[in-house]
């Protein structure tokens, strides 16, 4: 294969993202536009489920539209973006031992805490999100899950958690998921969060990411 070249799969799935990003405006809320998104991103949830390692080739392909999105400065793809590779982590079922994806990606959201809210808010949830993972890989899964169960959550961090596929995998995961992918919509775009001084609080790259 040439330098650059792309696989079969990357290339279906980077198609796939892209139809999920089509379109995508702050002034479009028709149903039939609400409809096709859900639809576009069920499709892309299935192919990237067919194998475990498609979740990491989703995850550059994310990362690298991302920084896209802060060339360019298009605002709109940024929280959708955001939300896709927060779910998408959240149902990683593994990280190689040599992967560098949650540096990168802390690297990468890490330049948009200059942008105005609710962006930086966004971004700051995501770099919190991406430090609990590399001190406990799955920990933020097994908090959304006692969250929608309502069990209490522990105040201790465990060392390593199981990830979804490798605790769980029932028939009563797929419903469970989508409802775990409901929360992350909600902290996401909670009204407010991060604004003002605390914004600022990542401008100083923590010692653990290593970026």
């Amino acid at each position: 294969m040439q330098p650059g070249a792309t696989t079969c799969t990357e290339d279906r799935i980077q198609h796939a993202l892209e139809r999920c990003l089509h379109g995508l405006s702050l002034g479009r809320h028709s149903t039939s536009w609400s409809a096709g998104l859900c639809l576009n991103c069920w499709s892309l949830q299935e192919l990237v489920s067919r194998d475990p390692g498609h979740f990491l080739i989703l995850l550059e392909q994310i990362l690298q539209k991302t920084r896209e999105v802060q060339e360019k400065g298009i605002y709109d793809l940024l929280t959708p973006l955001a939300l896709l590779f927060y779910s998408t982590v959240l149902c990683t079922p593994h990280f190689p031992p040599d992967s560098d994806l949650l540096l990168k990606a802390a690297s990468t959201y890490h330049r948009f805490l200059t942008w105005p809210v609710p962006y930086c808010s966004i971004c700051q949830e995501l770099l919190t999100f991406i430090d609990a993972e590399l001190k406990a890989p799955g920990i933020s899964y097994q908090r959304l899950v006692r969250a929608e169960q309502g069990l209490p959550i522990r105040s201790h961090r465990s060392s390593t958690v199981p990830r979804p596929w490798q605790s769980l995998r029932t028939s009563s995961r797929r419903p469970q998921r989508r409802r775990s992918w409901r929360l992350a919509s909600e902290m996401l775009q909670r009204p407010g969060s991060g604004s003002g001084p605390s914004c600022r609080r990542w401008e100083k790259k923590p010692a653990s990411l290593g970026c």
